[in-house]
């Protein structure tokens, strides 16, 4: 029975080597043991059995020596299962001494790999950086991530010859493979339950999309989806393939943590990148209309009286001041002017509809048949255009 603490203490010399978890269920096989030792240490000797009576004649000292002589070999065989039983013990507590100090290492290269992932410039860089930062927080020999559309997984892939595995897939799949989430994969109950995974066996488990077995070569790995706003849109997977050690428990721990944070961070970098990409269109139409404007002001100032009626006779009747400039002012409404002098005014819609008293959806409908009229794609490039035609 002294082999098994022996067996263990290779096992978590070879986790340690590759920054790995002593498994759970070789504790359990130690607490089993530690109960059998103890089991036989409590259980009657030979001797302690009641033996047939001594004759009369030896029930003397010659008796007692014999009984003092057998109880030696029992003394011995208790010691050694004491022995047993704390070189036991001490590994069994080496076994969660040295799995707390896995798990306190990496969850600082955790909190270090998303320090790194924070300065990342865009979104892009972020994901081309996940993969290898997850191996190095948590020690695992190979990483992955993926997109998730739908009813569709997509595996991101490094550039071809970066990874011999990779490769393969890409030679399977295609350079953009895209593999459908199938009923009873397991990467389906991810985001179907939105929890991580963990395949001690994935060619004994069906449940295994078959590139990771016959592809990848994957004996176990663990999986965790990225979920920032609590819809699933992609996933993360590794394993320890080429390490001699196993996925476990505390490996699913760590990959879940990682991808929580990972998710977050693409949300913020995603906001980040439409936010820079709105300024800049804004800033593009405030620059259109500050040209615009620059050519109303610099336009030649005429002397000219207006028309006359015998010049212009269809104004004949109208000789207001309200009358529109010629030109493509003279096609719009009564209406469509008073809504194009307050948007020249720098007016809202929702202001535009309180000044004159409308419904906001009729505003819009007469804004889009100014700037149909006008030949303009925008309120700004409208409003320049009506100042130009007046001659402001």
């Amino acid at each position: 029975m002294d082999e098994l603490p022996q067996r263990i203490r290779s096992q978590r010399a070879r986790a340690r080597a590759v920054r790995g978890y002593v498994e759970k269920q070789l504790w359990t096989e130690l607490d089993q043991h530690i109960a059998a030792v103890r089991a036989q240490a409590s259980s009657p000797g030979p001797l302690d059995s009641p033996g047939p009576a001594a004759p009369a004649g030896l029930a003397g000292p010659v008796a007692s020596a014999g009984s003092a002589g057998s109880a030696a070999p029992a003394g011995s065989a208790g010691l050694e299962e004491l022995e047993t039983l704390v070189r036991t013990a001490d590994e069994l507590r080496a076994c969660e001494e040295q799995n707390l100090w896995m798990g306190d290492r990496a969850r600082v290269g955790i909190h270090r790999a998303l320090g790194r992932l924070r300065r990342c410039a865009s979104s892009a860089a972020l994901l081309e950086r996940v993969p290898p930062e997850l191996t190095r927080a948590c020690g695992f020999a190979r990483a992955m991530i993926s997109r998730v559309h739908h009813s569709e997984w997509i595996p991101i892939l490094p550039p071809p010859g970066a990874d011999p595995d990779t490769d393969a897939f890409r030679r399977a799949f295609g350079d953009e493979p895209t593999l459908p989430l199938r009923h009873m994969l397991l990467e389906t109950e991810m985001v179907r339950r939105r929890i991580g995974i963990l395949v001690a066996d994935a060619a004994g488990d069906p449940r295994c999309h078959e590139a990771f077995v016959t592809i990848a070569g994957a004996r176990g790995y663990v999986g965790a989806p990225l979920m920032p706003s609590g819809r699933v849109i992609g996933f993360l997977h590794a394993d320890r393939r080429g390490q001699d050690h196993p996925v476990t428990q505390d490996d699913l721990d760590n990959i879940v943590l990682f991808a929580e944070h990972v998710g977050l961070l693409y949300e913020r970098a995603v906001f980040a990148e439409e936010l820079q990409h709105r300024r800049a269109r804004l800033q593009a139409a405030q620059l259109a209309l500050a040209r615009d404007l620059d050519a109303v002001s610099d336009a030649e100032l005429r002397l000219q009286l207006p028309p006359t009626p015998e010049d212009d006779p269809e104004e004949e009747e109208d000789h207001r001041d309200s009358t529109p400039p010629p030109g493509r002012i003279a096609l719009l409404s009564t209406r469509e002017r008073e809504v194009l002098d307050l948007i020249v005014a720098g007016e809202t819609n929702s202001g535009i509809a309180r000044e004159l008293v409308l419904g906001e959806q009729t505003v819009k409908t007469h804004v889009a048949h100014v700037l149909r009229k006008l030949g303009a794609t925008s309120r700004a490039e409208a409003a320049a255009r009506y100042l130009r035609m007046r001659g402001r």
